[in-house]
């Protein structure tokens, strides 16, 4: 579906832009969104899969207030792992890029390139993944229309932002990459606004109660990345087993610490994750 595929055209675009820029400037933003595609593909695309037939069934039988819970928890489900899937991609930028792509002709500036198209991907980790939530309600709703309608003003938006960064900021391909984040903000924006108009009440003080929790934990998990990213390490190629640990030994205390801040704060999504795994656990 075109609203799904929003951000494939958006990354198109942002290729023939790069074209005009400095040779390697297509392939940074290849490489910066093949690491945002990770955590995008395995969770955002597997909630919003899963949190269709329950959205287009309780459509389908009027039981709105169920519709409107299934909705929130889809959308809050994302921005519990998003979010901190962001901070970790923004503060390991570097050392996650030099590690997995620094050898041979890949130098120290394809590194430093392609870490600044990651960190204005990462920035609209959350509305490219949420994007899918909200275009799916309004697919279990029978309505079509309205997720094309808004994933082509983003298109064009897109196109204007990038023009725009191209022209007036000294950001090159970083300039493209933070255009298409943009895009998908303003695109989850529209369709927000419009599923309410549609539909009334969407939950937005639970789903709000839940950013309040996950927003400030993974800015403080981000810290544990900046920390492992200082290391003079990442200055360049080789030791790539002391790298490796480093990098492993981050996101593990990263991840560690987000689950018990989460599980202190009584995260309503952590709850409902754990409670998944123990049922498929006992199968």
């Amino acid at each position: 579906m075109v609203s799904s595929s929003v951000n494939q055209i958006n990354i198109f675009v942002g290729t023939i832009f790069a074209s005009f820029l400095a040779t390697g400037s297509i392939t940074y933003l290849f490489y910066g969104m093949r690491f945002i595609h990770f955590p995008l593909g395995i969770f955002g695309i597997a909630i919003a899969t899963a949190v269709l037939p329950t959205m287009s069934a309780q459509a389908a039988r009027k039981e709105m207030t169920e519709f409107r819970e299934t909705f929130s928890l889809g959308l809050r489900l994302v921005f519990f792992i998003m979010f901190p899937a962001m901070a970790g991609l923004i503060t390991l930028r570097v050392p996650i890029v030099n590690l997995m792509l620094e050898h041979g002709q890949f130098d120290r500036i394809s590194t430093q390139g392609t870490a600044a198209a990651l960190l204005f991907y990462a920035v609209g980790l959350w509305s490219m993944a949420g994007v899918r939530i909200v275009a799916q309600a309004f697919y279990s709703l029978q309505d079509t229309k309205t997720p094309v309608k808004t994933a082509v003003a983003a298109l064009i938006a897109n196109m204007l932002f990038s023009a725009a960064f191209l022209l007036w900021t000294p950001l090159a391909h970083g300039g493209l990459a933070l255009a298409a984040s943009l895009a998908s903000m303003l695109n989850i924006g529209l369709l927000t606004i419009l599923l309410r108009k549609k539909i009334g009440r969407i939950d937005a003080g639970r789903i709000l109660r839940s950013l309040l929790k996950i927003i400030p934990v993974s800015i403080a998990m981000g810290t544990i990345g900046w920390w492992v990213s200082r290391n003079p390490v990442w200055d360049g190629a080789g030791q790539p087993l002391y790298k490796a640990q480093l990098l492993g030994a981050g996101m593990a205390a990263s991840v560690f610490f987000y689950i018990a801040a989460m599980w202190l704060l009584r995260s309503e999504e952590l709850k409902f994750l754990r409670g998944m795994v123990k049922r498929k656990a006992k199968r």
